[in-house]
């Protein structure tokens, strides 16, 4: 597909044999996806699903967009919001709190988790600044039963900390740190995912050549251990991105993709000790941002470059 627009595939065993395709998002859809956008999360807000983009700022000038795309069973997409972010943030997640969806944003290059409540007309408020330190290449929520955690890793140092979220008697977030360790350096392309919902993940190791799915453990004051490691393929050795969803009735997939536009679309099997591929195809080359999500109960890919 040689174009830079935005690409929504979808994902389909309509026929009893997987089938990728490409949807047709009408020119109004278009105008209010970001080309820029360089983090993505999925957001439920009043029973209504966002996929949320963040975009770095245009100019020095100028302050770093939020995106809210409000799920549409005709369109896919419609505009729910866009607003400035105040701080700079390259990675943008969701979590809740009482049925009260926040978010968290980290810099690389900066030292905090910047927290945000998000309100019911998509704006939102500051609530709380945590000082963690620099350098950070992942950062995660994990609910669990009654307990919200955040997971951060250094791919550089190999440092990985977790903190547990908590609501003080009056205003605001409060965080402890719970659990932290050393794991190997230069793990990268971190997906997670949940089973009967305990938390999963699926990373890779450039240097190590492996690849492996981990339990978090579901104490918060616990790390992970891995339920599979083995020899990574090519394939996922060179992808420019991993990512996973969910599908309607919990199975657990994951996309791998190249950044000359091949695609693959995997599933997880149930006990974590491998997977199989259900289709492959291809789509635009160079992507800066590929983001999975769930619309119509059908699996979709975004696809910015």
């Amino acid at each position: 597909m040689p174009t830079t627009s935005p690409q929504l595939l979808t994902a389909s065993n309509t026929t009893g044999a997987w089938q990728l395709s490409s949807a047709t998002l009408p020119a109004s859809v278009l105008k209010i996806i970001p080309e820029n956008a360089t983090s993505a999360t999925e957001l439920t807000l009043s029973d209504t699903r966002y996929t949320v983009l963040s975009s770095p700022a245009a100019s020095s000038s100028s302050k770093p967009v939020l995106t809210f795309l409000q799920h549409d069973s005709t369109d896919y997409f419609k505009h729910g919001n866009a607003i400035e972010l105040p701080e700079p943030a390259d990675m943008v997640k969701c979590f809740y709190l009482g049925g009260q969806p926040y978010l968290v944003t980290y810099r690389t290059e900066a030292s905090y988790l910047n927290f945000y409540q998000v309100n019911n007309n998509l704006t939102l408020t500051p609530i709380h600044n945590q000082y963690v330190g620099r350098g950070f290449t992942m950062i995660e929520p994990l609910a669990y039963r009654d307990t919200t955690c955040i997971a951060l890793y250094n791919g550089t140092s190999g440092e990985c900390v977790k903190y547990q979220v908590t609501v003080p008697p009056y205003f605001g977030l409060s965080l402890q740190s719970v659990w932290s360790d050393v794991w190997a350096k230069t793990w990268g392309h971190f997906s997670f995912f949940q089973f009967g919902g305990e938390n999963f993940f699926l990373k890779v190791n450039q240097s190590h050549e492996k690849v492996n799915i981990d339990h978090f453990m579901d104490d918060p004051d616990e790390g992970s251990h891995p339920v599979l490691s083995k020899p990574a393929c090519n394939t996922m050795l060179n992808a420019a991105a991993i990512a996973t969803c969910s599908g309607s009735e919990g199975q657990a997939y994951f996309w791998v993709y190249q950044s000359n536009g091949s695609l693959s679309l995997n599933s997880i099997y149930p006990n974590c000790l491998g997977w199989w591929s259900l289709l492959s195809g291809t789509t635009s080359d160079n992507a800066t941002l590929v983001h999975p999500t769930l619309i119509n109960n059908q699996a979709c890919l975004l696809v910015l470059s």
